[in-house]
């Protein structure tokens, strides 16, 4: 009787032990069983998933980003452009900008990071290398850290969407798709920011300036036709000198004379007004005497 009391007490202990270990392996939603939130047990998640991914992740090839900066000076600028068009055509790259200029050409270059090298050797040789600065930027961790949050919260809306078919009442169902909307709002960012800086690596950037020769004048001799073009150059200015000479004149020379003209009229002509104050002085003075 005792053995088979202490049989089935041990049976009873047994199953009691499974079913705890299979509540605690259980890791979906089990915030609504527990009291907590979907959206507390997700963002543990988030923070776990994203801190093993970045731990994990191994840095196997640096990511770089690499820019220059090239002035060639060239005998021929149309020759030299378009020798610079077939190098573009054949490594596949692209200008994203292109300025033009009397003697000289500006380019903002995207070359394909594999090319750079190749393609910088190319374009040197078209002309004199006249300046050349190059940077390179190290983002492997900016990268990978980018990566990894991507996953990671790519991830993390499969599991809400699972939680959401699981969900038992509206309210939890508007938690966890509040959540996913919120996700998914990160994805579109951290994945704009994650292809423009794969863009920036896989195409280096170079800023190339064509420098046409440094003098375009021509010094010969001048021909008979530019010496008497020049002639009549000459006197057409000396013409125009004149004319402005005259209008001088007219404008505010004769006004002038003519007030001049009017002032030794009054002081001093006819009317006399100095000459009949200087009289009436002088008369004075003699009656006093």
């Amino acid at each position: 009787m005792i053995r088979k009391t202490l049989a089935v007490i041990f049976t009873f202990i047994v199953v009691l032990a499974g079913c705890a270990k299979k509540s605690a392996e259980y890791d979906g939603p089990a915030a609504f069983s527990s009291g907590r939130s979907p959206r507390e047990a997700a963002n543990d998640a988030d923070e776990l998933s994203a801190e093993n991914a970045y731990d994990t992740q191994e840095i196997t090839i640096r990511k770089l980003i690499i820019s220059s900066n090239l002035q060639i000076r060239i005998e021929n600028l149309d020759s030299g452009v378009n020798k610079l068009n077939e190098i573009m055509n054949k490594y596949n790259t692209y200008a994203s900008s292109i300025n033009v200029y009397e003697n000289s050409r500006s380019y903002t270059l995207k070359v394909p990071a594999l090319n750079y090298k190749t393609f910088l050797d190319e374009i040197t040789g078209i002309g004199k290398i006249i300046n050349y600065r190059e940077t390179t930027e190290d983002v492997t961790l900016h990268y990978y850290d980018l990566e990894s949050r991507l996953n990671t919260k790519r991830g993390l809306i499969k599991t809400y969407q699972d939680y959401l078919n699981r969900a038992k009442n509206i309210e939890e169902i508007l938690s966890v798709e509040s959540k996913i909307a919120e996700l998914q709002a990160e994805i579109d960012d951290v994945g704009r920011q994650f292809r423009l800086l794969n863009n920036l690596i896989d195409y280096s950037t170079i800023n190339l300036e064509l420098l046409g020769p440094i003098s375009v004048t021509n010094y010969g001799k001048e021909t008979i036709g530019e010496k008497i073009k020049g002639l009549f150059t000459g006197f057409g200015d000396y013409i125009s000198a004149i004319a402005v000479i005259l209008l001088a004149i007219i404008v505010y020379g004769i006004p002038s004379i003519i007030i001049l003209l009017f002032l030794y009229w009054v002081l001093f002509g006819k009317i006399g007004v100095l000459k009949k104050v200087f009289k009436f002085f002088s008369d004075s003075k003699e009656v006093d005497k």
